[in-house]
């Protein structure tokens, strides 16, 4: 049997693909991935391919997913010296979408860096949309309803209040 990837062309029988082991190694993380990257991975990294007629080596995907995932780990993402924002998953699932749905003019991608881009963007929005709810929740007062609500619910660990009362007494000494 032989099977032919939609997304690179590549073509190989299922017991090749399965004897190698980047394409085991490639097919483990991905599949370790959330769902919002995991499901657009596979053409988000077709956009590698060095042209129509080649297929993209698994040595190459191998690393690319491999980077991924680790863009994957990152809590904040900063970008060409802007603040840093947080990020998670879902965002780095929107803008893997963006991109397949419009990709760059100039293809293959080198680098991971627009991707980067357009995930920036999307968590400073993001960001941008939590502080305006807090400001607002500030400024109505439910706010601090809220807070205190939370605080009735979970009482501080011996840990936090002494983190707490340590950071206190840091602050009047300074």
């Amino acid at each position: 049997m032989r099977l032919v990837c939609p997304e690179c062309g590549a073509l190989a029988s299922a017991t090749a693909w399965a004897n190698d082991a980047s394409v085991r190694q490639f097919l483990k993380i991905a599949l370790e991935l959330p769902w919002a990257i995991s499901s657009r991975a596979l053409p988000y990294i077709a956009l590698f391919r060095p042209s129509v007629k080649r297929g993209l080596a698994w040595d190459k995907s191998l690393r690319l997913i491999g980077e991924l995932a680790e863009l994957n780990r990152e809590t904040h993402i900063q970008w060409d010296g802007k603040p840093a924002r947080p990020i998670h998953a879902e965002i780095w699932g929107q803008a893997l979408e963006a991109i397949i749905q419009r990709p760059p003019r100039k293809l293959p991608l080198a680098s991971h860096g627009y991707l980067k881009s357009i995930a920036y963007d999307l968590a400073d929005e993001s960001d941008r949309r939590r502080e305006v709810q807090h400001n607002q929740a500030e400024a109505s007062g439910s706010l601090r309803a809220d807070l205190a609500a939370e605080r009735a619910e979970k009482p501080a660990s011996p840990e936090a209040v002494s983190a707490m009362m340590e950071k206190w007494r840091s602050r009047r000494r300074s």
